[in-house]
């Protein structure tokens, strides 16, 4: 039978870390080139709604599966600190059968239980989940926008945000940042979240409105102590750096020319049939679940934030109203369970096909998945279009590619080995150890009898 497993005492001393070491992560950029993928035929399989009995489960030997590898993977990781203190979930999808599953009960805080049903913020994870909007729109749209589209433009009348033109553009190099830069992180955003940040908050001369999400990340205001957007870090398609803001842009684009906020748009193309809850479509949160400074994001229902306007503390802002209006925040705050966030996995997988319907684009889906291109052909950092491209990892397939969160809400998918792995956390009393997620994947692939 499927290996499932709830915990609620602390464990003893953790299994010992593997020989590897860092998990490759601040490292990354952007690119069209890539690794070969291993065709793969059609799925017919698409599991229903967890209300409609939801994934069909197996016996982890029947698949070929050592159950005694396997067992020590989820121990590996159901025993580390980052699991004990605030709880956390594991799920592990092999043919589209979830082999094994673990819901961890925190020590220290987190939610009393940590179930099957218990929703957590992916963090990051988030902005995998709008690259899979993005893909759609950009086929449904592909007479108005594409990859290569200017954002800013030379005018409003050409600009996908004709809102950034009502006052000076505040760097004359963001007329070059492409649709492209903003999705492979290399449009020259500075990283840094000011997430209900304590300190002052400062207008730019000429300016005075709102605090708000879009008017931060077009330069407008500024915190202090905390990089501004008034100025690019560098010339667009340059250089790499992991920002929320280019992605944030991106959104406000889709939203003038679809008029739909981005969660919506895609709920009702994507999550909706591929069977996640509603509440993706309606709970949409102006407040950030960041109540403290433990981050402890875990919920009963799913969700997903929204900011730009009255109400909203994105980003720091104050609440107060903007006329941008609201959008989908599209770097953080997508909420649901681990075994939902395994469908989008499955769906990346299956390169956007959830049983005989394509949802979202095939070639989409390849091009993401890949280490994007610079003009100049190189390729020197592992992320592609919204997704972390992990083809240098000793002992795991090299078509590993991944959506990753803060706190370890990760999801890995190798479709070489038609495996699909969901850990969602909540632990930031130290920095994350980047060997549980590395080691985490090395054993689950093992287990498979996978080098």
């Amino acid at each position: 039978m499927v290996i499932r497993r709830e915990h609620t005492r602390e464990r003893a001393a953790m299994d010992r870390m593997s020989r590897r070491e860092v998990l490759r992560a601040g490292v990354a950029a952007v690119g069209l080139g890539g690794v070969p993928r291993l065709a793969r035929a059609p799925a017919s399989y698409a599991p229903p709604p967890e209300t409609e009995g939801g994934w069909r489960v197996a016996n982890p030997e029947s698949l070929g599966v050592s159950p005694d590898l396997l067992s020590d993977a989820i121990r590996f990781h159901d025993r580390h600190p980052l699991t004990t203190g605030y709880g956390g979930a594991l799920v592990i999808v092999y043919r589209g059968h979830v082999i094994a599953e673990s819901y961890t009960t925190g020590t220290d805080g987190g939610p009393k239980r940590w179930t099957a049903q218990t929703c957590n913020d992916m963090k990051s994870s988030t902005k995998s989940v709008f690259g899979t909007a993005v893909g759609v729109f950009l086929d449904e749209y592909s007479d108005r926008i594409d990859l290569d589209s200017d954002l800013v433009g030379t005018s409003p009348d050409n600009s996908l945000l004709p809102q950034i033109w009502e006052q000076p553009i505040t760097d004359e190099r963001k007329h070059r940042i492409k649709v492209k830069h903003a999705l492979s992180m290399t449009s020259g955003h500075a990283s840094r979240e000011p997430w209900l940040a304590p300190s002052s908050r400062h207008l730019y001369p000429g300016y005075s409105g709102p605090f708000q999400m879009y008017e931060y990340c077009f330069g407008w205001w500024r915190f202090d102590g905390i990089d501004a957007h008034h100025d690019l870090m560098f010339e667009p398609g340059t250089a790499w750096n992991y920002s929320n803001y280019g992605l944030e842009q991106v959104a406000l684009a889709m939203r003038n020319i679809s008029g739909e906020r981005v969660g919506p748009y895609l709920y009702d193309r994507v999550l909706g049939p591929i069977g996640m809850p509603r509440a993706l479509r309606d709970n949409e949160l102006k407040d950030m679940p960041y109540a403290t400074d433990k981050e402890l994001n875990f919920s009963d229902e799913a969700g997903w934030g929204i900011g730009g306007s009255e109400g909203c503390d994105a980003y720091g802002a104050d609440k107060s109203e903007s006329p941008i209006g609201y959008n989908t925040i599209v770097g953080s705050t997508f909420r649901c369970t681990a075994r939902d966030f395994a469908r989008l996995g499955y769906l990346w997988l299956n390169r956007g096909r959830w049983g005989e319907r394509q949802l979202v684009p095939e070639a989409w889906l390849r091009t993401a998945s890949r280490r994007f291109v610079r003009d100049d052909g190189s390729t020197p950092n592992n992320y592609g279009y919204t997704f972390w491209v992990m083809d240098d990892l000793p002992g795991v397939p090299e078509d590993l590619f991944m959506s990753r969160g803060h706190n370890i809400n990760h999801s890995f998918v190798i479709p070489s080995l038609d495996l699909v792995v969901v850990r969602q956390g909540n632990d930031t009393r130290r920095e994350t150890d980047p060997v549980l997620a590395n080691v985490l994947i090395e054993k689950i692939v093992a287990a498979l009898g996978q080098p």
